[in-house]
């Protein structure tokens, strides 16, 4: 899915079996074998998938534990040995976990009514803009984007996907326009089109503030859609604030720019 769930998911499951990550092999899902679990929506894949990964592989080790396949301090080769005892002794080693809402948690999905999500992730944006007032271009030279999303599994994925997401979101801002004539898009070539390119991005600086939530994978939450959404109102706020013209439109290209400090200063 391009949000490095194979990467996530083996570490996950490594810190769970007390092994190393290089010992976590992530099977291809098929639903001719297994049930169709539903999108990836809401960072349901990190935070509940994930608990779930996190779940079985702690009753896993449990059970080796247990049994007395493994004690306490393996390597991954003793990790290896004990599963294969297992297996030689009981048939194959199976763990589920299925999941259930955190406590006081409740959706009614007749009614629609109650609460959507156990948790939410919190993000605050920073756009530093610079404006020409000759012909009216913006440009975003400068952001900030702090990310409130639990425990980072992966900093590197995760600083990843807050670039990508501000990335869109200056396109959103600023050059993005959709352009809709009797029901289809008229401009959906890359010629007409405009998107920015890596030398209309400005440095990106991506900060974490790690507030391990109780019911994630090691206190994880997820990013899901949450870098997109911010970027924009930053922009668009800057913007006003440099030229103290309110802009009511986006993307913000020069033409509204020029129409709307023309239509404030008549």
């Amino acid at each position: 899915m391009g949000q490095g769930t194979n990467t996530v998911f083996s570490q996950i499951a490594a810190e769970a079996l007390g092994i190393g990550l290089d010992t976590v092999e992530v099977v291809q899902p098929d639903t001719s074998q297994v049930p169709n679990s539903g999108p990836t929506v809401a960072s349901r894949t990190c935070m509940i998938i994930g608990k779930l990964v996190e779940s079985a592989c702690s009753s896993m080790r449990q059970t080796l534990l247990n049994d007395g396949f493994l004690s306490e301090g393996y390597s991954d080769e003793e990790f290896r040995g004990a599963c294969r005892n297992y297996i030689l002794k009981h048939g194959a080693l199976k763990c589920q976990s299925v999941y259930t809402p955190p406590p006081g948690i409740y959706w009614d999905d007749e009614t629609y009514r109650g609460d959507a999500y156990a948790a939410y992730a919190w993000a605050v944006y920073v756009a530093e803009v610079a404006v020409d007032i000759r012909t009216f271009e913006a440009s975003v030279i400068d952001f900030v984007a702090v990310q409130e999303v639990g425990r980072v599994i992966n900093p590197v994925l995760a600083a990843g996907q807050i670039e990508g997401g501000v990335a869109q979101g200056i396109g959103f801002a600023l050059y993005e326009n959709v352009v809709w004539r009797e029901g289809r898009m008229v401009n959906s070539q890359m010629t007409n089109y405009i998107m920015p390119t890596s030398a209309d991005l400005p440095p990106i600086r991506v900060h974490f503030e790690e507030i391990p939530y109780a019911h994630g994978p090691s206190g994880a939450k997820g990013l899901g859609e949450l870098p997109i959404d911010g970027p924009a109102p930053a922009i668009v706020n800057a913007i006003e604030n440099a030229i103290g013209v309110s802009i009511n439109k986006i993307p913000a290209t020069p033409e509204v720019l020029m129409e709307d400090m023309e239509n404030a200063f008549v």
